[in-house]
């Protein structure tokens, strides 16, 4: 499941992004969040960072892209390639303060279904459980570039809604209110012999305040 989650650090100073795949540790970066800074978004992306140079290539490294977003911003983190990617972010003190498999308090989830289908989900650090109707209608495939994302609130013990119908390629974004790690399934089609990918990325969207 490709998928991008995005976290507001709003103290300014340097911090450590810890990049894991697959439950090993793949690399870490550094990014700035300055008061100064007039940047509102930084895309990271966990795939394309952790790529090391081979072992036998005597060129010189590339300088590292600077990373600064101002404390009004948003870090978007996200994997254009692959799956099983998780990041944990400290601060200069070496404190945790984010870690994707965990989100919390005002964390946004976020993801965009194309395959129609039925997908449970529930929030594996609470109780919450509901479900996720992805369509195709023909009426609105013309207007699929139109259609507004949707919201869905997550607590541990609920989803606000419990059910939503979404069109195929329309964004949905999780709305983090307490501690959540969603959990987000197809639901099996006697009808068909073989899984198909059910979730994935277009482009990074321009993130606004919610």
């Amino acid at each position: 499941m490709l998928s991008m989650v995005i976290h507001q650090f709003r103290s300014a100073g340097r911090y450590r992004a810890q990049i894991s795949h697959h439950g090993r540790k793949s690399t870490d970066i550094e990014f700035d969040v300055d008061e100064k800074s007039e940047v509102m978004q930084l895309d990271i992306d966990l795939a394309q960072t952790s790529k090391t140079r081979p072992e036998d290539c005597d060129c010189e490294p590339s300088k590292q892209a600077e990373r600064t977003v101002s404390p009004k911003g948003y870090v978007l983190f996200h994997a254009s390639s692959g799956a099983g990617y998780s990041v944990a972010v400290s601060n200069a003190e070496g404190k945790l303060i984010f870690d994707s498999a965990k989100l919390s308090d005002g964390d946004l989830f976020a993801i965009t279904m194309l395959e129609p289908a039925t997908y449970p989900m529930k929030n594996t650090v609470g109780s919450a459980t509901g479900e996720i109707v992805v369509s195709l209608k023909p009426e609105i495939a013309k207007k699929i570039k139109s259609l507004e994302t949707a919201y869905i609130d997550v607590t541990e013990n609920k989803f606000n809604p419990e059910r939503i119908e979404v069109t195929s390629s329309q964004g949905l974004v999780f709305r983090i209110k307490g501690s959540a790690r969603i959990l987000i399934e197809k639901k099996p089609d006697p009808a068909s012999k073989r899984d198909k990918p059910a979730i994935r990325w277009q482009k990074l969207p321009t993130v606004k305040k919610p």
